[in-house]
């Protein structure tokens, strides 16, 4: 029998290098696992975009592969109509235990494996999302269909990037949050992304130059690959979140990293951003100032 891959309370939603160090281990346990029951234990969570019952549906169907498509996690069923894409929202997150074990209140979704195994979604906040429905349907479900160009790809250019900003007129950050043109960031790490670019996360993409927009490109990149590496050394069970070496997130009020003044919090059209006023200064009027230089 396979090991149960243990867990422990997480309260913030998975970003790419938490799912980019869960689904592999997803991948490694579930593929090839046969689905033997189906338990819905909070419904709201639940969505059909096929006619029938998951409970009547998934029983018999074997797991073929565990994917990642933006921020959903993606199970591949033995047949072509059907497929899992679970959506973990604000606090969603996975365990792999043992047939009996403890089931916390948070359980939302099960699906009882053979080999005594069971993989349970959680989500304490009921804002996560678990699909039933056709591949061929997936832009029926929202965020789903359309994906942008993987921030760690090759595909990932000056040139391409410096063009989808072009079509902006909003704000950076919610630029940087808009799975269908970047694959992807969250709120944690769209913040460090901007700090470690010097740009302040209400500042307007029409504003920023190619040098400024050339900047943020490469930081996205750093702070993500960087960022992954820190969640494989740590390897936390599957439902942890590991973010204690992010330089701005969550740190309203300590001192910045660099310049050492408060790190502040500002709302971008319903998303919290942190950020230091210092290191990123408000364009507004004043044009953008490369703090590296200007410390000098």
């Amino acid at each position: 029998m396979a090991a149960a891959v243990p867990g422990a309370v997480a309260s913030a939603m998975p970003e790419r290098p938490e799912l980019d160090y869960i689904v592999p281990i997803l991948a490694r346990e579930l593929t090839g696992a046969k689905i033997e029951a189906v338990r819905v234990e909070d419904p709201v969570v639940l969505r059909m975009a096929v006619l029938g019952d998951a409970r009547e549906l998934l029983p018999g169907r074997t797991i073929t592969a565990v994917t990642r498509r933006g921020h959903f996690v993606m199970l591949a069923l033995d047949s072509p109509d059907l497929e899992l894409a679970i959506h973990p929202m604000l606090a969603g997150r996975f365990r792999i235990d043992a047939v009996g074990a403890r089931q916390p209140k948070s359980t939302a979704f099960v699906l009882a494996l053979d080999q005594d195994r069971e993989l349970r979604y959680r989500d304490d906040k009921q804002m996560g999302k678990v699909y039933l429905l056709n591949p061929d349907n997936r832009d029926a479900i929202p965020r789903l269909g359309t994906v942008g160009v993987d921030v760690l790809s090759r595909a990932f250019t000056a040139a391409r990037f410096r063009t989808l900003a072009k079509k902006r007129r909003d704000q950076v950050k919610l630029f940087l949050l808009d799975k269908s043109q970047l694959d992807s960031l969250g709120n944690a790490y769209a913040d460090e992304a901007l700090f470690a670019a010097g740009v302040h996360p209400k500042a307007r993409v029409r504003d920023l130059d190619d040098a400024q927009l050339e900047q943020l490109r490469k930081a996205i990149i750093r702070v993500l690959r960087e960022a992954n590496k820190q969640v494989k050394r740590q390897a936390p069970p599957i439902d942890e979140k590991v973010r204690d070496f992010l330089k701005v997130r969550n740190r309203k009020g300590k001192p910045c990293p660099t310049c050492g003044s408060p790190i502040r919090v500002a709302g971008v059209r319903g998303h919290d951003a942190f950020f230091c006023g210092v290191c990123q200064p408000d364009q507004k009027g004043r044009g953008f100032i490369d703090w590296r230089k200007a410390k000098k």
